[in-house]
């Protein structure tokens, strides 16, 4: 790899957020923290989160008792956050968005899908079978679409996933809501958005893994152009899919212990993929509890599997501890730099709702022991030294809570609502409002940080996605003066966020070919990569890194064939 050879002076990398995200404390002038509280909270609980702009952030609620209302009087179950300001956005839905799932489809379009019971006294519709569409904007005024009859069948706590074609795969989720799935109320059917068959198509592993196989686990399989492969993954058994053929094609070994699966929730991350291995995927897959029972320990283990298609029979999992500490209902978030951070959730219990002990005020708990510490996971680093205990914060997040990477490198981290309704006081732990903005290790480097000023001639960056073809060189102009800096790319897609299941997010190292020196800067060829099943054709983000430290900010770009 090239190295530059051109310095200038650091920058405060606090003064530098500030400028970024003027939304927080003014703590943050004073002194590096790892975790900063926005001025200006949610608003509504943070059940489901999406970014659909380099500074918006897509907020999705249940309806419940929320303190704020839609001009029509019903109370607000989505909203569009500005991460620069914090202020809100106030969108309308008319139909229940609770346990909904989502993703992008090629033309840039969130679908979220799915949802729950009709709320009458509310005025919000059942949203068991609705899709809502929602197409990001520059111009503040995009809205939400919505076919409540969308999808052929109910699916509460259903999977999508962005296919390498631009559609969406839907899979699973129950009929009703329900606490723990049933043969009743399961659905074992997939479909596809834009539609392609005529009925829901039987999916008879969503049968064999009852109970615990709501919100399925489903990565797209990285492969040639027409390869139309999905790991699926649910409780604690897996296998591979031909969504094209419709039918399984290999069964991996049992990932033995812990059910990984709502409500005994685990989470999972596709390890960034990387040219130079062939993009060979391997899955992680963490935490989770081994019983259905409030009072035990969640599990301090992951799984993780590499998976060579040409030779699946050597495909097993790899046992490890998950940083030392047990946790359920974690959040897997992959960072600007392909480490992996896990946070939220607690050490003891399972997801979903405290329950009412007769006329008791307090409520028996479904999870206790919030746990506090993430853990950094590197997944080059061999067995036993791949996670770092990280500075822990003060804020429990348990049932409800999510988290994501952020354009200039920092984590978004919101919500935890364990009462069914919006409960502020009284309670052990009360639905909360506040964000967290975390900052990752590598921004307390003194590493200078690149700028990118222009891609493929463009220099009007973050006013909407810049579009890119697969496999071609797109020219990238960064300013930087560090004479050992050593750089690498990447394009990240955040994916859609809920309930520890990060449907679609995805990794790519991307070569980087031609670096020259240019002005107080470089230029570069970065080359995207070769096909639909590496990344999806969906908004993703451009990292441009110096020696691990990510640029001051991500660009937006769009893939497309």
């Amino acid at each position: 790899m090239k190295r530059s050879s051109f310095l200038i002076p650091a920058v405060s990398i606090l003064i530098l957020l500030t400028v970024l995200f003027p939304n927080v404390s003014s703590a943050s002038k004073k002194e590096f923290k790892d975790y900063e509280i926005l001025k200006e909270n949610s608003g509504i609980n943070a059940m489901h989160i999406c970014l659909t702009a380099p500074d918006k952030m897509l907020i999705i609620d249940k309806v419940q008792n929320n303190s704020i209302h839609l001009p029509d009087g019903r109370p607000v179950s989505t909203l569009e956050y500005d991460l620069n300001t914090g202020k809100k956005r106030f969108l309308s839905l008319q139909s229940n968005t609770f346990c909904s799932s989502g993703g992008f489809i090629a033309d840039g379009t969130l679908v979220s899908t799915g949802g729950a019971e009709q709320i009458p006294d509310k005025h919000f519709k059942a949203g068991f079978s609705a899709l809502r569409f929602f197409k990001p904007c520059q111009n503040d005024k995009c809205k939400w679409r919505e076919d409540l009859n969308g999808m052929m069948t109910h699916r509460w706590y259903s999977t999508s996933t962005t296919l390498s074609d631009g559609r969406l795969f839907i899979l699973g989720g129950s009929k009703v809501s329900i606490a723990v799935n049933n043969k009743t109320m399961n659905n074992p059917t997939f479909e596809f958005y834009p539609r392609t068959d005529p009925t829901p198509i039987d999916f008879p592993f969503l049968i064999e893994t009852l109970p615990y196989n709501l919100y399925p686990i489903v990565h797209l399989m990285p492969g040639p152009k027409d390869q139309t492969l999905l790991f699926v993954f649910a409780n604690k058994d897996s296998i591979l899919f031909d969504w094209d053929s419709k039918k399984t094609v290999h069964k991996f070994p049992r990932l033995e212990g812990a059910s990984r699966s709502y409500p005994l929730t685990g989470t999972s991350v596709m390890l960034p993929l990387r040219p130079e291995d062939n993009y060979i995927p391997q899955i992680l897959v963490c935490g989770g509890n081994e019983k259905n029972d409030t009072k035990h320990e969640a599990a301090n283990s992951c799984g993780r599997i590499k998976i060579d298609l040409s030779n699946l029979d050597k495909a097993k999992w790899e046992i490890d501890d998950f940083g030392g500490i047990p946790r359920v209902m974690p959040d897997g978030v992959i960072l600007a730099d392909g480490q992996i951070l896990f946070l939220n959730g607690a050490k003891t219990g399972i997801a979903g709702y405290s329950s009412k002990l007769g006329k008791v005020k307090n409520k028996l708990l479904k999870a206790d022991n919030p746990d506090l510490t993430p853990v950094l996971y590197d997944g080059q680093k061999p067995k036993g030294k791949r996670f770092t205990k990280l500075n822990h914060s003060t804020i429990p997040r348990l049932y409800h809570s999510v988290a994501s990477l952020l354009p200039n490198g920092q984590v978004f981290i919101s919500g935890s609502s364990p009462q069914s309704d919006v409960t502020l006081s009284g309670v052990k732990f009360p639905t909360e409002f506040r964000i967290e903005m975390f900052s990752p290790p590598y921004l307390s480097s003194n590493t200078a940080r690149a700028t990118i000023k222009s891609v493929n001639g463009s220099k009007k960056l973050n006013q909407g996605p810049i579009k890119v073809k697969y496999n071609k060189h797109i020219k990238v102009d960064v300013e930087l003066s560090d004479k050992k800096a050593n750089f690498t790319a990447a394009i990240v897609h955040y994916g859609f966020i809920t309930h520890s299941v990060h449907m679609s997010e995805r990794y790519v190292f991307c070569d980087i070919k031609n670096i020259k020196r240019k002005g107080n800067g470089y230029t570069m060829d970065v080359v995207m990569p070769p096909n639909g099943n590496i990344m999806p054709p969906v908004p993703v983000y451009l990292y441009i890194n110096n020696n691990g430290v990510p640029g001051e900010t991500a660009v937006h770009l769009h893939l497309s064939k």
